[in-house]
């Protein structure tokens, strides 16, 4: 799902014209419309209420004059308040006042500050409050002329319901920050696609429940190679579940190989096979350092495991390497990583497996840690991808960053990661960002704080290598597929899971292999929403 900024979503208005001969004013009626049918969902029982629409002079102004149209046609008792002189209204704002005037709407006008001012001090709130002030034109924040306003709907939300067109005034479309006073709705409906200010926190604290309306662009205008921040909806993650044939074997799903694990952390190892298989993988090795035998084999009679020469203190050794890399012609994804520490002897045999890998490779925890500079290149030289899956921590150490420049910058972050090593990266978190080779940029929506606790990051290591196994037998099979849309839904999941489980569990007692147990009901949702 499309999240453009406000001069993208400009260029798709104005195409949405030229191109389609679709008039601006349709595209406003639209809109307004739309505003009323998701109010009434919202609030149910509008007849009667009070319901009062603070406008400006522009096309968000406009907007709230059509709603205000479909109110009184549906037997509300909307009033406009416009905070502007009538004269200073263009365009097809200008033509829908013209109508609400006609129509006899009640109406109040505010053409200067004071008045507006004079106004709100003695105003008792209504049952709904609609702000139409600004919309996503706004690239400034709110000055002292329109202070009162914004705070007066604030004071009112209270006790009345807030409702946002478009985006609520004084939040900056395309900004993650909140610059000044700003309106904090119950409610935003916004059109066409997102705005990343309705998506990233905290001005995305402020739209309360975004809903989503199109309004009559087609959707060949969102394909634009340009639009490159995206939102992880359902659609996508299908996109990576096919339906399995009848036909269908184990070798139809994947083989995925897992070299994880040291003393003491078997159960990386073992939480990220036992992802790989419950998301779907047909068969999972476990490859683990020599001493860990006793601890593992048995334990979970699905895996199969392979053992590794080891180092003095019973990590993966170097010498290893061939082994693992003269099976890997026989398997479709390599996850590299969990639990296996930075011992010197490992690090050169993370090396060596990224670098001559046959098949795409997953890094995980200290596979990123072993490329933190001076390090080999991030790199693979039979031109197979690489999906990192650092949390900030991890992503400061591999960039050189403080960890809160990090996650200030997160989006940032990411893209220039992915651009630097030509590599997919995955920046763990609140709203995980994947960032691909090209610049594109997916936030993921699922996931909750439960999931701050030891391992969740190895089941996840575990669901992408199913999903990139899967990506490559699709792709071999049926030509080229985009591998985010592979490593996107193993994002999505991992975090549905989690909320799936939190919502039974509860977040304060969630634990990693909860959500193993809550992929059944993940997939089921998503494929039955």
């Amino acid at each position: 799902m499309k999240i453009l900024t406000a001069a993208q979503m400009g260029e798709v208005d104005r195409l949405t014209t030229e191109r389609y001969l679709m008039p601006s004013i349709l595209l406003m009626e639209n809109a307004g419309r739309s505003f009323v049918d998701e109010l009434e969902k919202a609030c149910p029982g509008l007849y009667g209420k009070r319901i009062v629409i603070l406008c400006g002079r522009g096309n968000n102004g406009g907007d709230g004059f059509v709603a205000a149209r479909y109110l009184a046609l549906r037997n509300a008792n909307p009033t406009i308040w416009l905070f502007s002189d009538p004269d200073k209204i263009r365009g097809d704002a200008r033509t829908n006042w013209e109508i609400v005037r006609a129509m006899d709407l009640p109406v109040q006008i505010f053409a200067t500050s004071a008045e507006a001012r004079s106004h709100l001090r003695k105003a008792s709130y209504p049952d709904v409050v609609v702000d139409a002030l600004f919309g996503t034109g706004l690239s400034k924040p709110i000055g002292p002329d329109f202070r009162p306003m914004i705070d007066w709907i604030n004071e009112a939300s209270t006790g009345a319901f807030v409702a946002a067109v478009d985006i609520p005034s004084g939040i900056l479309a395309d900004s993650s920050a909140v610059p000044g006073p700003a309106v904090k709705a119950h409610l935003t409906v916004t059109f066409s696609a997102l705005k990343p200010a309705q998506v990233v926190p905290p001005a995305s604290d402020f739209a309360g429940k975004v809903i989503l309306v199109p309004i009559g662009s087609p959707s060949a205008l969102f394909e634009n190679r340009e639009y490159r921040l995206n939102l992880i909806d359902p659609a996508q993650v299908l996109r990576a579940l096919p339906r399995r044939a009848p036909d269908s074997h184990k070798g139809t799903f994947g083989h995925v190989f897992v070299v994880a694990g040291s003393r003491g952390k078997s159960g990386a190892a073992l939480m990220t096979g036992l992802a790989a298989l419950r998301s779907g993988a047909g068969l999972v090795t476990l490859w683990l350092p020599k001493g860990l035998q006793r601890s593992v084999i048995g334990k979970f009679p699905e895996l199969m495991t392979e053992f590794l020469p080891e180092t003095e203190d019973e990590t993966s050794d170097r010498s290893g390497a061939a082994r693992v890399l003269d099976q890997l012609s026989q398997v479709e994804a390599l996850v590299l990583g969990p639990g296996m520490t930075t011992h010197p002897s490992t690090r050169r045999l993370i090396w060596e497996l990224v670098r001559h890998s046959p098949v795409p490779v997953i890094l995980d925890a200290d596979g990123i840690n072993a490329f933190v500079p001076p390090a080999e290149p991030l790199k693979n030289d039979q031109g197979w991808p690489i999906v990192i899956t650092p949390h900030p921590g991890e992503m400061a150490r591999l960039t050189g960053k403080k960890t809160s420049d990090v996650q200030k910058n997160r989006l940032e972050t990411a893209r220039d990661c992915a651009a630097r090593h030509h590599c997919y990266v995955v920046l763990k978190g609140f709203q995980t960002v994947i960032a691909t080779p090209e610049g594109d940029l997916y936030i993921n929506s699922t996931g909750n704080p439960g999931m701050a606790t030891g391992g969740t990051g190895d089941i996840l290591a575990g669901m992408l290598g199913r999903f990139v196994a899967g990506w490559k037998i699709r792709a071999e099979r049926d030509g080229k597929q985009d591998l985010a849309d592979y490593v996107s839904a193993a994002v999505y999941l991992h975090g549905l899971a989690g909320d799936l489980a939190a919502e039974s569990e509860s977040m304060e007692s969630l634990i990693a292999t909860d959500l193993i147990a809550y992929l059944p009901k993940a997939f089921k949702k998503i494929s039955n929403p």
